[in-house]
């Protein structure tokens, strides 16, 4: 297969930036040039091209990529683009309205996801690369699987459908619709009901492949006091909107950062400024995080603020990992601040693992899982590597022995057959860019000790209020089927109002026209 450059043409469609992510995943992103119509360029002699269209058929539509192995100078593009020359290697797809009607039609008349599909099939012959997601590029797959269930469709039916319209392995589309039966028992319809989150941005110190608003507290500690005065601030205003707006709150997550990383006053300070504003939460969930960073002293004042939910994250129980990805603790730590936290009556402890850690083989992820076993947890989340622009990993990747794909999809399997093991069902799942063998962060846990703060970032029916640095609000608009983000509280306020005023406008208008 030629490693120059590959010229993307698209037509009918505009999908620019996903076919470009997918393309990502087959060809070096920078020899990438996705062009339209208008912007045909000349080409380098011998560059690989991709055609990808999509054309209205009859009350439904079509959807074809063609890959042409080398196309040499002007006159051969000017074929290509009459259709004078056949292609290389071609997919198509043919969608009809009667299709579109039927139970799980709203995923086939998605023409992003079906020109996706069929770019998908030409990259994976021409490349000679199967992807376990096939198409599917976003963050949320699982939204798929949940419309067949709401479609009425049975397990085999939505397997083959999402194999059928994705491209997806048969593994990872039996995924998804468990996770979508699971998510159910967890999502609140109510749509008074908002979740709250808040940041925390102080940490023990910062992990080698941590991207998040993070920085160490032996450095920062004097931004504590200051920021937790504006976070004061924040959260009473956004209390504040919440009771003008007779609005319920749903959960809770406080996280970062690692909030134990505060110091004894401090932390006990946060929990009470949440305590006064939100005490009122069905699900409050505090992120302890790292063990280097809990004491008796902090976990009895997580369990005086009412927290229903804590997480104890060890990510590796190798001592030889956990030095090189910067965490100042042990495997014995993980294991004495877990037993503490259950001596102190926490019914509902999470851990978190990384499964690709730089440096560790299947053996070691294996001793991991074992370790943690034997504590029991109430749920495990599962995260694949993903090596993330902001991190110190994407900077210095190149020092770092990275699994291959095969032994990463190895150590996932092996920790969904631990989850089961424990008697954990998988409830959410999401999925990031550069994630090692493009694969999934999977949350397992026991029958009715899922996070629902998880589930309500996925399944996105309700807004996420957020306070503090780092933290994204994100309001869900029903009636309109659109999300809003701000990481502004006031510019919540502000764009509700000028919701409200467009549709008394609409409102009005609609009223003289009727007259």
């Amino acid at each position: 297969m030629p490693d120059g450059r590959l010229y993307v043409l698209i037509r009918g469609i505009d999908m620019a930036y996903d076919a470009r992510v997918l393309l990502g995943l087959f060809h070096d992103r920078d020899k990438i040039i996705v062009m339209d119509e208008d912007s045909v360029s000349s080409f380098d002699a011998g560059s690989m091209l991709i055609t990808l269209e999509r054309k209205d058929l009859g009350g439904g539509f079509s959807a074809e990529a063609a890959f042409y192995d080398a196309i040499n100078g002007p006159d051969d593009l000017s074929a290509v683009l009459d259709g004078c020359r056949k292609p290389d290697l071609q997919a198509t797809m043919k969608i009809s309205w009667e299709e579109m009607e039927r139970p799980g039609g709203r995923l086939l008349r998605n023409g992003k996801i079906i020109c996706g599909t069929v770019l998908y099939r030409v990259l994976q012959r021409a490349f000679q690369k199967d992807l376990p997601y096939g198409s599917l590029t976003g963050v949320r797959p699982v939204k798929l699987a949940a419309i067949c269930l709401e479609d009425g469709m049975d397990e085999e039916q939505t397997v083959e459908l999402l194999r059928e319209v994705t491209g997806i392995s048969r593994e990872k589309a039996q995924l998804l619709f468990e996770v979508a039966c699971q998510e159910r028992s967890y999502m609140d319809g109510d749509a008074s009901a908002v979740n709250l989150y808040i940041g925390i941005p102080f940490c023990a110190s910062r992990c080698l492949y941590c991207s998040f608003t993070s920085y160490p507290i032996d450095r920062l500690a004097y931004l504590v006091e200051p920021y937790l005065d504006a976070l004061d601030k924040e959260m009473a205003f956004g209390a504040r909107w919440i009771r003008e707006n007779h609005l319920k709150i749903n959960s809770l997550y406080i996280g970062g950062g690692t909030p134990t990383a505060l110091p004894e006053k401090d932390f006990a300070r946060l929990l009470a400024i949440v305590q006064g504003f939100f005490g009122h939460a069905r699900e409050f969930t505090v992120e302890a995080g790292r063990p280097d960073t809990i004491n008796m002293e902090k976990l009895r004042i997580i369990k005086d603020s009412g927290a229903t939910r804590i997480s104890i994250n060890p990510q590796s129980m190798n001592d030889e990992t956990l030095r090189l990805i910067g965490r100042n603790h042990t495997p014995e730590d993980i294991t004495e601040k877990f037993r503490m936290a259950r001596d102190m009556g926490f019914d509902n402890i999470n851990m978190d693992i990384i499964a690709g850690l730089p440096g560790e083989n299947l053996d070691m992820f294996r001793q991991t899982l074992s370790r943690i076993e034997e504590l029991r947890p109430d749920s495990l989340t599962v995260h694949t590597m993903a090596i993330k622009r902001a991190s110190r990993l994407h900077q210095t990747v190149d020092e770092y022995a990275s699994a291959p794909d095969e032994v990463v999809d190895q150590m996932i399997e092996e920790a969904r057959k631990s989850a089961r093991r424990m008697g954990m069902k998988p409830y959410y799942l999401y999925r990031q860019k550069n994630m090692l063998a493009n694969l999934e962060n999977t949350g397992y846990a026991v029958p009715g000790k899922g996070c629902r703060y998880n589930v309500e970032t996925m399944v996105e029916r309700q807004s996420i209020l957020a306070f503090g640095a780092g933290a994204i609000t994100k309001i869900v608009i029903p009636s309109e089927n659109r999300i809003e983000r701000t990481d502004n509280v006031k510019e919540v306020t502000q764009y509700i109002e000028r919701i409200e005023e467009m549709i008394e406008r609409k409102k009005k208008l609609f009223s003289e026209t009727i007259k």
